[in-house]
């Protein structure tokens, strides 16, 4: 288990701050993601991965990577190149959502027909 409060969740303990992040602005940042965590609720923790990074912070080329690995899919991938953090945080993770919720669909039988069960 990890040094974060017990109602982080999920996205608390499997949240890594890479490159451009200090340890310091981790409660914003879970707190800004926060909708991400109940998608991510669905999930077994030990199968998830999560890695959030920022290249050039405060400058003209700022880009906020989120990035995830679930058991069984292949990475996901959001980026933000928009200059504003808080609003590039939200962006990731409104886009992340929504390649969670894709990959998860694609999995569902009704939408995989490789999946089916055969009479």
């Amino acid at each position: 288990m990890s040094d974060s409060p017990p109602d982080a969740g999920v996205l608390g303990d499997r949240l890594r701050l890479g490159t451009g992040f200090s340890e310091s602005e981790r409660p914003g940042i879970i707190g800004r993601l926060s909708a991400l965590d109940r998608r991510l609720g669905s999930f077994r923790e030990d199968s998830l991965d999560l890695e959030l990074s920022i290249k050039e912070r405060e400058g003209a080329d700022q880009r906020v990577t989120l990035e995830c690995w679930m058991a069984g899919q292949s990475r996901l991938v959001s980026t933000s190149a928009t200059s504003s953090l808080q609003d590039a945080l939200t962006e990731v993770r409104d886009d992340m959502i929504r390649q969670i919720e894709d990959a998860t669909t694609r999995q569902e039988p009704r939408n995989n027909r490789s999946l089916r069960q055969k009479p």
